[in-house]
């Protein structure tokens, strides 16, 4: 029976048609709610009703965002409480009775970054992502270059990067081609193999004295001691 003749079936029946969107309405609500449903507090105060345990330590996780989870109720508490460190108690029966929140874990700190290399000629070659908003992103090969004072790019990319209504500073520097004009500007983001460096200074010159090249240079080396090891084709990144 199709949907329309299955409602004027059931409009025959005053009772059955109210009793239906009274059902619809309801579905509707909780399917609302579904969507609406608050942060990681909202979602660990559910499970804590549902289980009957006493949390303590709540106030560590307000303002959290909202954790996608699957399984058993106690899989859900522990993929909920992942990044947090905390204690959980249980019964004679290995039920959950307590838990506390301690505190939320702290990333470990990187004191070295290894940065896996290619050559292009004589030059290293490493990948890395670049934004000048943090919005937009683009990742792409550059050359290791010491040599270099600053992150060097093609004109070309001041848009493909946000860039395209930052007020530029103008400087004379020597490129292998010779003297050039560069725009000079910070780049919001840098990510180079997990690593993330903020607030780069970057050079851009018109793309025909770079030859399609990108340097990567001091001011993002500048902040590390490097080990280039030309047999494992390897650079490492210690942090000063």
């Amino acid at each position: 029976m199709t949907t329309i003749g299955y409602l004027i079936s059931m409009s025959k029946q005053p009772g059955l048609l109210f009793i239906f969107f009274i059902m619809l309405t309801a579905s509707n609500a909780y399917a609302q709610n579904a969507e609406d449903d608050g942060g990681l507090l909202e979602q660990i105060q559910s499970l804590q009703s549902s289980l009957n345990i006493q949390i303590n330590g709540l106030e560590e996780v307000q303002n959290e965002e909202k954790v996608i989870t699957s399984g058993s109720q106690e899989q859900q508490i522990e993929q909920l409480l992942a990044s947090f460190n905390h204690i959980i108690s249980r019964n004679a029966k290995g039920k959950i009775e307590r838990i506390v929140i301690i505190n939320k874990k702290q990333k470990p700190e990187v004191n070295r970054i290894v940065l896996p290399i290619r050559f292009q000629g004589n030059h290293f070659v490493v990948s890395v992502a670049i934004s000048g908003n943090g919005k937009i992103w683009q990742t792409l090969d550059m050359i290791v270059d010491t040599g270099a004072d600053l992150v060097v790019l093609p004109e070309s990319m001041i848009d493909q990067l946000g860039l395209a209504d930052s007020a530029f500073t103008r400087q004379q520097m020597q490129t292998a081609n010779g003297m050039a004009e560069a725009k000079m500007s910070l780049l919001k983001e840098l990510k180079i193999a997990g690593e993330t460096v903020e607030n780069v200074q970057a050079a851009f010159v018109a793309d025909d004295l770079l030859g399609k090249n990108s340097l990567l240079g001091m001011s993002v080396l500048g902040r590390y001691q490097i080990n280039i090891d030309d047999k494992t084709q390897l650079i490492t990144l210690f942090k000063k």
